[in-house]
């Protein structure tokens, strides 16, 4: 069963009905009013209500959307971030020019400390700078770096997108590490239905048609070789020592990653 995905330069849920969507948009509006005053305690989202809108925008627009408008918004959002690295390792910038143009002090405190990420990250050897997102769930991050609105700047989706993958490499490390080589793992192609369903349709255009039906077949396949899933419970200190180093390099993309575990998976459920 071939069900290899197609490669990209780089990588990175919106999982909200339009209703839902409606109620966070109705929400950040109302925040907009009255947040102007109130100081963030996290700086990624100190416009708040800026960062909420575009979220829910997003979840919207992508369900009205076909799929060849969300394959280009993809494609579009995967360049950018691309070409925005290229430009920052040349090291030949204007700072200025790369910070939001406004007078909110927390929307230009994002943009710097997107900026200083992005900087040092390109630097040889990569400085120890720490990033906005961190922390930020994964639905808003895939919001900010597919965002074209021109909310965000470059290296706000640059950083964005960075954490994105940080979340993404730790789930699918966790991931790997319940790979079986005795054929059971139910487990695992569990986890990456889990993962693919949880992402916005704009992510899901990195896979070709019929990629969550195969995945399907082969967990029921295991299902009705091993039985149902039983609930396997792992500490925190086994997780943190089997993934004491990474099995995925820097370059990967996220559909990169999930790739080379589903093929792992299924090379060993033929064991």
């Amino acid at each position: 069963m071939n069900i290899s995905i197609k490669s990209y330069q780089t990588s990175i849920s919106v999982k909200a009905s339009v209703q839902e969507s409606a109620a966070l948009d109705n929400a950040a509006k109302s925040e907009a009013k009255s947040s102007s005053s109130s100081a963030a305690g996290s700086v990624f989202i100190s416009s708040s209500a800026q960062a909420l809108y575009a979220q829910s925008n997003a979840a919207e627009r992508q369900v009205s959307m076909s799929k060849g408008e969300l394959n280009r918004l993809y494609n579009k959002g995967q360049s950018d971030i691309y070409n925005f690295s290229q430009f920052i390792s040349k090291g030949n910038y204007n700072r200025d020019d790369l910070l939001p143009k406004t007078d909110d002090p927390s929307r230009l405190e994002l943009g710097e400390k997107s900026l200083d990420y992005a900087i040092a990250r390109h630097q040889s050897p990569p400085g120890k700078v720490s990033n906005p997102f961190a922390g930020m769930a994964r639905n808003d991050l895939s919001a900010v770096v597919y965002d074209d609105s021109g909310t965000y700047t470059d290296a706000e989706r640059y950083s964005a997108y960075a954490e994105l993958s940080r979340q993404d490499e730790e789930y699918f490390s966790k991931l790997f590490t319940k790979i079986t080589n005795g054929g059971d793992n139910r487990e695992v192609f569990k986890g990456i239905l889990d993962y693919f369903d949880n992402l916005p349709p704009v992510e899901k255009t990195a896979y070709p048609s019929g990629y969550r039906d195969s995945i399907e077949s082969l967990y029921q396949e295991q299902l009705g070789q091993w039985g149902p899933l039983a609930l396997i419970k792992q500490s925190a200190e086994q997780d943190a020592e089997k993934m004491s180093e990474s099995i995925f390099t820097q370059e990967q993309s996220s559909a990169e990653m999930l790739q080379a575990i589903l093929e792992k998976a299924i090379a060993l459920s033929k064991n």
